[in-house]
């Protein structure tokens, strides 16, 4: 990693949370289990399950008031080649009507790629950006299809990349 990225990666997160305001201890409001296909554009040599809690939505003051606000999620995704990723980040709701919605996501995690068969993403910190289509069910729970890409956007000299395509049921307790 250059020394450039290097300096810039601790202001980007100081910055994210100068934006988010305050963060409180809170309860999730959905618990989101979720399965799918890693490596999907790859060949999908393995299965992943995943476990999501989101919180409450928070507005970024220092965004025009058009922007939805941001619903912190913290997250874990673990594939049959042994690959382990937790992370936290945001994700942005856009209804389209009563019942469907298109969600876009972000996210910033630690990677661990498993044994010989797991796939080797060149570092331990990635980044994860996806896009939603979501289903409210009733009141209280949703279904969704996601497509999601991992990278460590450039922060290492090796960057290969992966999608994964999830299904995930999201439920309030």
């Amino acid at each position: 990693m250059t020394s450039q990225r290097a300096r810039a990666l601790p202001l980007f997160f100081i910055l994210v949370a100068w934006g988010a305001g305050p963060l409180r201890a809170q309860r999730p409001l959905e618990i989101v289990p979720s399965v799918g296909q890693f490596e999907v554009f790859d060949g999908g040599r393995a299965s992943e399950v995943g476990w999501e809690a989101r919180f409450a939505p928070r507005r970024f003051h220092r965004l025009p008031r058009f922007f939805p606000e941001a619903v912190p999620v913290t997250g874990a995704m673990a594939n049959s080649q042994g690959t382990l990723y937790v992370y936290g980040g945001f994700r942005f709701n856009f209804p389209l009507g009563k019942r469907w919605a298109v969600i876009p996501s972000w996210a910033t995690g630690l990677y661990y790629p498993g044994g010989d068969g797991g796939k080797d993403l060149g570092g331990v910190v990635e980044f994860r950006s996806g896009i939603e289509l979501a289903y409210r069910l009733g009141g209280r729970s949703r279904l969704g299809v996601s497509l999601y890409h991992l990278s460590n956007g450039g922060l290492y000299e090796f960057n290969p990349g992966t999608e994964s395509l999830i299904l995930s049921y999201s439920v309030r307790p």
